[in-house]
């Protein structure tokens, strides 16, 4: 079973079993990756710059390589949810349901202010929006059920 800890935000490692830690490592690293891949491919910008410094073709490369890791997280994320007790995927759904909660709400508030300044949101900004919206939700459940 895993215990839950940092109000909600984080789990102890320890508490894992051995074949959950394996699991654990390859999703964290394959989110790393992910997240890196993303971030250097996240504007059209960045995708001319990388394609001008090394090969014009990673300029459709680039997009295509950040969803592999993307999809490896997904499977991972998804092994060691399934392994886990009942309490902990109650949490993890919860946490899945506040984010877009907060992606509709914060991303809603987001696109009206938006209107009336010069601000303009791009995608990660309303990424920003769920997993704000995420961590609410998961600090609610923590003081609800585990404490």
């Amino acid at each position: 079973m895993t215990k839950i800890t940092h109000k909600g935000l984080w789990f102890k490692y320890s508490s894992l079993s051995n074949e959950d830690k394996k699991t654990s490592k390859k999703l964290f690293l394959s989110a790393l990756l992910c997240g890196f891949l993303v971030g250097l491919s996240s504007d059209k910008s960045s995708l001319t710059m990388w394609s001008e410094i090394f090969h014009p073709s990673l300029f459709y490369i680039m997009p295509f390589l950040a969803l592999i890791p993307g999809f490896f997280t997904i499977k991972y994320n998804y092994e060691l949810y399934k392994n886990q007790d009942e309490l902990y995927q109650k949490f993890h759904d919860f946490s899945l349901i506040a984010g877009f909660l907060g992606f509709a709400i914060f991303g809603l508030i987001l696109h009206y202010v938006s209107l009336y300044t010069n601000y303009q949101p791009v995608w990660m900004d309303y990424v920003l929006c769920s997993i704000v919206g995420m961590v609410i939700g998961q600090v609610y459940f923590y003081k609800k059920f585990y404490e």
